[in-house]
């Protein structure tokens, strides 16, 4: 890993080895009055941290943990709806595969993440709804949290972009 990347992830990460940033529930519950409580969610990143998880079935959802299967290589629970805030690092592989699946989906993303030109032609072709977060979000208890985060949705919200 590049020092330039440890040094990031020193500041907006809890283990920077594994580009891991718990999501506190502040991040969280914005995004519940959009959920179905008839449907099955899947946290595919919760084989560590567990907070989408707990946040979803603490408030009537069902949300399956992933118990530390690989999203990008193994085999998939049976799910409706994928949620999850996703490693930095591998955004656009989450995004690709996200789309490569075809169900609806909710990923914890940087603002940043709308630019970029792989991802630019994805949501062009598919299409991408946000939920854009008005205040930034502290994931390490450090404070002075320096990047804004948006649910970045597919066949998810009413509305191609929400701010709360």
């Amino acid at each position: 890993m590049a020092s330039t990347n440890i040094n990031m992830l020193n500041k907006t990460s809890n283990n920077i080895y594994a580009d891991e940033c718990y999501t506190p529930e502040i991040a969280i519950k914005p995004i519940l009055p959009y959920l179905n409580n008839k449907l099955i969610y899947y946290d595919c990143t919760s084989g560590i941290s567990s907070n989408i998880v707990d946040c979803l079935n603490n408030n009537n959802l069902n949300c399956l943990a992933s118990n530390k299967k690989d999203f990008l290589t193994d085999d998939l629970y049976n799910y409706d709806v994928i949620i999850t805030n996703p490693p930095y690092s591998k955004k656009d592989k989450f995004i690709e595969k996200c789309y490569e699946i075809g169900k609806p989906f909710a990923l914890l993303l940087p603002v940043s993440a709308i630019q970029g030109q792989k991802r630019g032609f994805l949501f062009n072709k598919y299409g991408v709804e946000l939920l854009v977060l008005n205040k930034r979000i502290d994931f390490t208890g450090k404070g002075s949290p320096h990047f804004g985060v948006a649910w970045f949705c597919y066949n998810l919200l009413p509305n191609k972009i929400i701010f709360k």
